[in-house]
């Protein structure tokens, strides 16, 4: 079948400046989390969002989560401005350890990947708690999320194309399953066909048939600074750069159900003195929630702080057979 244009693209006023995000308190963040949930309290809590009727710096958030629930993916036009991306950019390109990617069908080496990225620089943390990002999320795949990997690549002219995978496919969840994986794609370079625009196939994110390599798919040509969100059971596929000296620039940033391991382990691959610099609300995205026991009955962040992986409160058998005479 013959696959049209994407149905829905958005657009949002420009973000804050990283002038106003460095004075704005984390509380702003968790106060419009708060609006966002509110009316979902009676919910089981790992349930997605109902996003309907909020809105944030200009966009539409349930209108965006519906648009990726029915066809898998959502663009958003203007996500961030240029000075954003101009500061990620520079670090990409003298700060951060990169290195090149031979995987998902490409053997050229000529995609260059940096992973990890939270432990290599703090130039994109603003992005992680931008309040759209985290509605889109939490209305895709519920309020209780982490961040699964972090990702600046550059795909070079003379790329192939990658063969059509899925990102939640790493996990051995039989389909179909309710969503657990939420990409955001973020164009720093235009996005474009010759490029090597991101293939997606719509409505895949619903399939249980195994992906098929042959498959139509829409390419995702979109400005510099706009996002395409999708839901991680969608069929897609880096595309070939075809052209003669365009790079293509892009921010990748997957977030997961905060119950499953993720791709990237956070609390291992960022070094604690790291974490403990960031705004509690990033500490948390990055693994150090809490969840079930935490760590012997204590928060993750509290232990973060103090190195204590004991809980105060626990003693020898002999303590409790004397207090309770056992």
């Amino acid at each position: 079948m013959r696959l049209g244009p994407h149905e829905a693209h958005f657009r949002t006023s420009q973000r804050h400046t990283d002038a106003d995000l460095a004075v704005q308190p984390i509380s702003k963040y968790a106060i419009s989390e708060e609006a966002t949930t509110a009316r979902n309290d009676m919910q089981n809590p790992y349930e997605p969002l109902d996003q309907t009727g909020l809105v944030i710096d200009g966009l539409d958030i349930g209108a965006v989560v519906s648009t990726i629930r029915k066809q898998g993916y959502a663009v958003v036009e203007n996500f961030l401005d240029l000075k954003s991306l101009g500061n990620i950019r520079e670090a990409f390109n003298s700060q951060v350890p990169i290195t090149e990617m031979r995987a998902i069908g490409t053997k050229t080496g000529r995609t260059w990947r940096a992973h990890n990225l939270l432990a290599k620089t703090r130039a994109a943390d603003d992005v992680f708690l931008d309040p759209r990002l985290r509605a889109v999320v939490a209305g895709v795949i519920g309020k209780y999320n982490q961040i699964n990997v972090t990702t600046l690549f550059n795909t070079l002219p003379g790329e192939t194309k990658q063969l059509f995978h899925q990102d939640d496919g790493l996990w051995p969840i039989p389909r179909p399953h309710p969503p657990f994986l939420c990409n955001a794609l973020i164009a720093f370079d235009d996005f474009t066909k010759a490029n090597g625009a991101t293939h997606l196939v719509p409505f895949s994110h619903k399939w249980t048939r195994p992906v098929d390599q042959e498959i139509d798919s829409v390419q995702i040509e979109m400005s510099s600074g706009s996002v395409v969100f999708w839901d991680g059971a969608m069929w897609h596929a880096g595309g070939a750069n075809v052209t003669a000296d365009q790079e293509r620039m892009g921010f990748f940033i997957s977030h997961q159900v905060s119950y499953l391991r993720p791709q990237e382990m956070q609390p291992l691959a960022i070094p604690a003195e790291v974490v403990r610099t960031m705004p509690q609300k990033l500490q948390r995205l990055v693994g150090y929630h809490t969840f079930g026991i935490g760590i012997d009955g204590r928060d993750p962040l509290d232990v973060l702080e103090d190195g204590i992986v004991v809980n105060p409160d626990a003693h020898p058998a002999s303590y409790w057979r004397q207090r309770y005479s056992v």
